[in-house]
C-alpha cells in the first residue's frame, strides 16, 4: 500500500510540475475506468448464462486496461489487467490440467474486478481529487 499512495503522490502532486493535461488525462482515465469495471463485472456474471459473448467482450476489456494503465502511469491497474488476461486465456488452454470451470472463472474474475474497483478507489482518496463531474 505504501507503493501505492507514494505513486499516486508523485502522480498527482502539483508540485512536481506534472502537466495540466496528463492529469486531466489520467483523472478522465480513472473516471471511465469505473465504467469499465461495471462492464466486466457484468460480464464476468455472464460467463455462466452468456458465455459466447461475455467471454470475448472480457478478453478485449483485460487487454485493453493491460497496457493503457501503466501507459497512464497506473501499474497495479496493469497488473490486475494482466492478471485476468492470463486467467482468460488459462480457460482456452485445453491442454491445462487444472482448466476452471465458467463458475470458477466467473469467481476469480468478480474478485480481480473488486481489487480493480478498490485500486480505484485508493487513488480517488490518495490523490484527493473527486472525479470530474459529467459533462
Amino acid at each position: 500500500m505504501a507503493e501505492l499512495h507514494g505513486a499516486v503522490g508523485i502522480l498527482f502532486a502539483a508540485a512536481t510540475g506534472m502537466d495540466d493535461d496528463m492529469r486531466d488525462l489520467q483523472r478522465d482515465y480513472l473516471a471511465d475506468l469505473r465504467q469499465t469495471v461495471v462492464q466486466m463485472r457484468e460480464h464476468g456474471r455472464g460467463l455462466t448464462s452468456n458465455f459466447k459473448s461475455a467471454f470475448p467482450a472480457l478478453l478485449f476489456l483485460a487487454h485493453q486496461l493491460k497496457g493503457s494503465g501503466g501507459s497512464l502511469g497506473f501499474p497495479r491497474i496493469s497488473e490486475l489487467a494482466r492478471k485476468m488476461s492470463e486467467e482468460l486465456n488459462l480457460f482456452l488452454d485445453e491442454e491445462h490440467a487444472s482448466r476452471p470451470t465458467p463458475e470458477e472463472l466467473s469467481q476469480t474474475l468478480m474478485a480481480l474486478s473488486g481489487e480493480l474497483e478498490s485500486e480505484i478507489a485508493a487513488l480517488w482518496s490518495a490523490a484527493a481529487m473527486p472525479p470530474r463531474p459529467s459533462d
